[in-house]
């Protein structure tokens, strides 16, 4: 392994305590549908009670989701695998299914087979995945039939104003206070996507703590080199 992957490594595998709160919700252009889906419970169409949200790695969707789970007192979902069809019949508490895919945590049959006794039961269930559930090369077509009756709704890419709260949100998870011209110049130099809002405060969080300093232009200089370099 070379040394900038074992830097990869490292500054990924670092850890913090997400802070899912309300408040930190930034509600515009990008993610309101989703956020007005959520405040909207238990408004939801009668006859269809599943809503999935997608949209890329980092988007919210977990923040939002999570929201919804202290609202609702839902169960959460990573994969439904080792459920049997006897406990998905009892189950009564709404439900989310956190990063849907269609890989083997989610076998199809048994997708199906929950998704029909929530309709049947008038259950509420909330899915999370990164991109519309309908482009994940289902086989079974009664399963396509029924993921394309869900309330499907995408969050979008961010936009600047967007950019800029994440990352002080984000900051503030980490008890990192960084003043504004810093997230004006981070904004400026990073991918516009979620995921590279995420990778480059977990690198200056990182930094921070290797130097046992605060937050400066040469270390953003120096976290951004390295969110190039693990990113090409």
């Amino acid at each position: 392994m070379t040394a900038r992957d074992n830097y990869k490594q490292e500054v990924l595998d670092f850890k913090y305590k997400n802070k899912f709160l309300y408040k930190d919700l930034y509600k515009n252009s990008c993610n309101e549908i989703a956020i007005n889906i959520i405040e909207s419970w238990p408004i939801w169409p009668s006859d269809n009670r599943i809503t999935c949200i997608y949209g890329p790695p980092g988007s919210g969707k977990t923040h939002i989701a999570n929201i919804w789970r202290e609202k609702v007192d839902a169960i959460v979902y990573e994969g439904i695998n080792s459920l049997t069809l006897d406990y998905i019949y009892s189950i009564k508490q709404p439900l989310i299914f956190e990063n849907l895919n269609n890989g083997l945590n989610w076998p199809e049959e048994l997708l199906f087979e929950f998704f029909n006794e929530i309709k049947s039961s008038n259950n509420y269930l909330l899915i999370t995945c990164n991109e519309n559930p309908l482009k994940f090369g289902w086989k079974l077509k009664d399963l396509i039939s029924r993921i394309s009756s869900f309330t499907n709704i995408e969050i979008k890419l961010p936009d600047d104003e967007l950019i800029k709260k994440i990352l002080v949100k984000q900051f503030s998870d980490r008890q990192l206070s960084i003043d504004k011209q810093y997230i004006e110049y981070i904004s400026l130099r990073i991918e516009r996507s979620y995921l590279a809002i995420n990778n480059v405060v977990k690198i200056i969080d990182k930094l921070t703590l290797k130097y046992k300093k605060s937050v400066n232009y040469n270390l953003i200089k120096e976290a951004l080199s390295y969110l190039t370099k693990i990113t090409n």
